[in-house]
Formats: C-alpha cells, structure tokens, sequence
C-alpha cells in the first residue's frame, strides 16, 4: 500500500532520501552507484543548505501537559495504522483510567518515511494520484483514493472530526488537543518523486507539499528528530507499523 511494499520501490524512495540528506548536508561520502532498480534519472539536485539555520517550529512541546502522554512513530501508512492505535490509547486511557481526552492524556503522532503522503490536502493525492502510485483504496468505493482518506472522516461521517468521541483522522487529532509532526526530510524526497512523476522541478513541488499540509500539522527537520522530542517532553515511546 505504500512505496515500501515491494524492494525495489523502497529502495527508490530510499534513494531519493539518501541522495536528498547527502546533498543538504554537503557531503557524498555515503553516496553510493545506482543500483539496477534506481535506473531511472536522476531528479533535480538539492540546493546547499541555507547560510542561516533554518527556524522549526517546537512550541508544541509546551502544550504537552497531561499526565499521561505517548508519541506514536508511523514510518509507513499501513492503513493509517499510527493513528488507530493513537485513538485506541485515548479510548484504553479513558476507559480504565477515566481519563480526559487532551487534558489527562495526549498523543503525538510522527508521520514520516513513507507515510508523509498522509499529511497532504486532497489536492495533492489528486494531482499526484497518490491513491494509484502508492494503491491506497477508497474504503467506501474500493476504487483508488482520490483523496486522502485519512485527513477526515467520511462524508457521511465528517460531523465526527468535531465531535468528543476520538476518530483516527488528522482533523479530529490536531483539533483536539493532540499533536501532529510530519517529517521535512520524506517530505523532500516525496518532492523529488512526485516531479519525477510530472516532470517538473522538485523544489517548487516541495514548496508546493508545504503549503498544502492538512490543518494542525507541524513540520519537523525529520521523524527521528520529532520522536526524540516528544520522548524528552514525556511522551512513552509506540512504534505503530
């Protein structure tokens, strides 16, 4: 369901990252030659990095304050496995502790690797068909997602994203009191892929995937960095797929 399902995509998606972080650190002495499976060209290189350090947004860390706190890393979609069990926690907290969603317990949910796709507007999963690339079904139609089924609920279900009964979407998430991290550096190598994909430029699609992150969603300088962050602010650690 996700560009890790087969070696030789993953290894693509890899390489993309790998090259992307070689780049951005000025650095080649992990490069390694194409493989067979990475015979396609080359997307366009990225730029050095920025003579200013570049500001990452970390107040989220502040608003961490329930007694009970755990940070659940999504490497891979794995139907959206990181957020149902994300709001199987807060149901087992409350159940067996009586415990109030967001202000006694609280989940951060790390989106990275080649999960990112699940933090994109329905504009992106259409312009990229992300649904076919990546085959990620619609559950209601079975067809290929033209959206991102994971953003919000259903149609016919989307009063329940405001509602106090946790749903596993990023909007019921991000707007209760929990926390959302994504990570640039996939987001970076989705870049790469997705203007390989249009034959377009990959900086101006990653700027094009920043600007069209689901409401709440907070990008970090990478996954680990986000899970490492959320360990030191309390949070126990879950590995989700």
């Amino acid at each position: 369901m996700t560009p890790s399902d087969t070696p030789t995509p993953r290894r693509q998606f890899l390489g993309q990252i790998a090259s992307s972080a070689i780049v951005l650190a000025g650095t080649a002495a992990c490069a390694g030659p194409l493989t067979a499976a990475q015979t396609a060209p080359a997307p366009n290189p990225a730029p050095p990095p920025p003579v200013t350090p570049q500001h990452w947004d970390d107040s989220w860390t502040s608003r961490l304050t329930a007694k009970h706190k755990a940070v659940f890393d999504g490497p891979s979609i794995e139907d959206g496995i990181a957020l149902d069990m994300a709001v199987n926690y807060l149901n087992g907290m409350r159940d067996a502790l009586s415990a109030k969603m967001s202000t006694d317990a609280q989940a951060v949910v790390v989106i990275r690797h080649s999960a990112v796709p699940m933090l994109y507007n329905d504009a992106i999963w259409a312009k990229y068909n992300v649904g076919k690339e990546d085959k990620i079904k619609n559950p209601m139609t079975g067809k290929w997602a033209t959206g991102n089924p994971f953003a919000r609920s259903q149609e016919a279900d989307r009063a329940n994203d405001s509602g106090d009964t946790p749903t596993p979407t990023v909007a019921w998430l991000a707007s209760h009191g929990h926390i959302v991290l994504g990570c640039d550096l996939a987001t970076r190598g989705y870049a790469h892929i997705f203007a390989h994909r249009a034959g377009s430029d990959w900086r101006t699609v990653y700027e094009e995937l920043k600007a069209n992150l689901l409401p709440g969603v907070i990008l970090q300088p990478n996954g680990v960095y986000a899970v490492h962050r959320a360990q030191e602010a309390g949070c126990t650690y879950i590995r989700s797929t």
